[in-house]
């Protein structure tokens, strides 16, 4: 598994170039490799983005990262658009919050 710090960083240069928020998320579950556990799913959001916990917690069901429970991709976009879309287009050596 990859140190979530150092994911964290690519999760912020991907929001800042303008990626979609869904194919981060799929991005850093994919970096993270298949050993990675939810809380380091969430630590990348929280270190990258300062993404609050209980933000991100919702997501825990979410099959794209290997929940089992019906959140959709479109509830995915609820919880994270609003601390990725600000990103969009900043210096991504501005730090978060």
């Amino acid at each position: 598994m990859k140190d979530p710090k150092l994911v964290a960083i690519g999760l912020r240069e991907r929001a800042v170039r303008g990626d979609d928020t869904l194919n981060i998320a799929l991005w850093v579950k994919e970096e993270l490799g298949s050993g990675a556990t939810f809380f380091a799913f969430v630590s990348c959001f929280f270190h990258g983005l300062s993404v609050p916990i209980s933000a991100i917690r919702q997501l825990e069901g979410w099959r794209g990262v290997g929940g089992n429970r019906d959140v959709s991709d479109a509830e995915v976009r609820m919880s994270l658009d609003p601390y990725v879309l600000p990103l969009r287009h900043q210096s991504p050596d501005r730090e978060p919050g």
